[in-house]
């Protein structure tokens, strides 16, 4: 029955998904992503109901929209940027996988979009791509980064990548650590399969610089690890 309700999902939500990542490619060449930030928020939550997914979002610190942060959060499946973009009230752009951007049709999305592309195997290539993040921090756009680099494989915490501690340090950027709770149960990496649900999507207590200026990188990975790891309790 999974299997069955898994491909008719994917009959309804991939025909759907193209035509909207058509529209935002064409709303970016007509105005630029950033004008039309409120609609493609829209379409992402748009998405994530087709596939049958829940997002139930829990404020457990305040944001304020017009604010700009660096949101760390932990990586499930292919769904969590629709989450992140589709339910974080600022605006946001995502540092994400250089490879992801030759895929066919979200390649070119995210490149549209305004994503920073990062290698996980070019250190230099790795440090131009963390100076983009940095200064689009510093012009007013919030970035999203998954600090584990990869989606997780059980269901847990992978390590974390000392390159966002670098740039949160370098920026003084204001850090909300972020938690999606429920997501490995609806889609995991291993597997096409669906389990339609809800996310619970945690929004943590901001950090200002501030507060953890005087840490070395190591210490600051291991407190936002550890204020994840607490937002993930269910």
């Amino acid at each position: 029955m999974t299997h069955v309700r898994s491909i008719l999902i994917y009959l309804i939500g991939i025909p759907i998904f193209l035509l909207l990542a058509g529209i935002t490619i064409v709303l970016s060449i007509l105005g630029g992503s950033y004008r039309f930030d409120p609609l493609i928020k829209f379409f992402c939550r748009l998405i994530l109901g087709i596939f049958g997914i829940r997002v139930d979002r829990i404020m457990n610190g305040h944001l304020d929209p017009k604010r700009t942060y660096l949101f760390m959060c932990n990586h499930v499946n292919m769904f969590d940027s629709f989450v992140l973009n589709g339910y974080l009230p600022n605006l946001t752009r995502g540092v994400e996988l250089d490879s992801h951007f030759r895929w066919p049709i979200w390649g070119t999305v995210i490149r549209k979009f305004g994503n920073i592309p990062i290698s996980h195997h070019n250190t230099k290539s790795a440090i131009e791509s963390l100076k983009q993040a940095q200064a689009a921090l510093e012009d007013g756009t919030s970035i999203i980064i998954l600090p584990e680099g990869h989606r997780t494989r059980d269901g847990k915490l992978r390590t974390f990548m000392k390159g966002p501690f670098h740039l949160a340090k370098n920026a003084c950027a204001t850090i909300v650590p972020l938690a999606m709770v429920g997501a490995f149960e609806i889609k995991q990496v291993q597997s096409l399969l669906l389990r339609p649900g809800t996310v619970h999507f945690r929004i943590g207590e901001p950090i200002p610089y501030d507060n953890y200026q005087h840490m070395k990188v190591n210490e600051l990975r291991d407190l936002i690890r550890e204020k994840i790891e607490q937002l993930m309790v269910v």
